[in-house]
């Protein structure tokens, strides 16, 4: 998935992998581009040497138009609200910044199944899962301000713990709808990290 990713970025991008889980994607990223990578996720800590920082889930701790892009590596179907983590995508990326999303999509009997059986296994964890088709999420994205620079199907097979129906999308924040809602609270590890490079 990082050889993915790294394929659409340019070689000095700054990445924000939100939902970063153990870290790794972010970890093989870093080594291939040679840039900055800082994971977010609601826990703790990651199992790979990474910049790392918890968040609550709904706001990013780090300043607006930071990162070149944004990483959501399946994570908007945990999202209560995926328009308010879009908005924080949009917030926190950089004039023609990139979104990058992986998402599984409920298309068939098969796939609705397997999804079902995600949403019961996270539930407790992270809510509800708001799985939605592509079409649904074509529309989530445009009402946030985004313009869809590729798009394109996965195998269900990428996966075999997991089979289940995937797209890809790449996005750019349209800059007639970008929210520009100042933050000044930066937790103080970003601050370190990323102020420096703005001043």
């Amino acid at each position: 998935m990082a050889l993915e990713v790294a394929r659409v970025l340019p070689s000095n991008a700054d990445i924000l992998d939100v939902g970063c889980g153990n870290g790794f994607i972010a970890h093989h990223l870093r080594g291939m581009l040679g840039t900055t990578v800082l994971g977010l996720d609601v826990g703790d800590s990651t199992a790979a040497q990474i910049d790392y920082l918890p968040y609550d889930g709904r706001h990013f701790p780090v300043r607006e138009q930071s990162f070149d892009a944004v990483l959501l590596c399946y994570v908007l179907h945990h999202a209560q609200d995926a328009r308010l983590v879009l908005n924080e995508v949009s917030r926190v990326l950089r004039d023609g910044g990139l979104a990058i999303i992986y998402e599984d999509i409920p298309s068939m009997w098969w796939d609705r199944l397997v999804c079902r059986i995600h949403d019961r296994q996270w539930r407790g964890r992270t809510g509800p899962c708001t799985f939605q088709r592509e079409r649904d999420w074509r529309r989530t994205f445009a009402v946030a301000g985004f313009d869809i620079v590729e798009e394109r199907g996965l195998s269900r097979w990428r996966n075999l713990a997991h089979p289940v129906a995937r797209r890809f999308f790449v996005l750019r924040a349209n800059a007639n709808t970008r929210p520009r809602e100042l933050r000044p609270e930066i937790h103080p590890q970003v601050a370190q990290i990323y102020l420096d490079q703005s001043v």
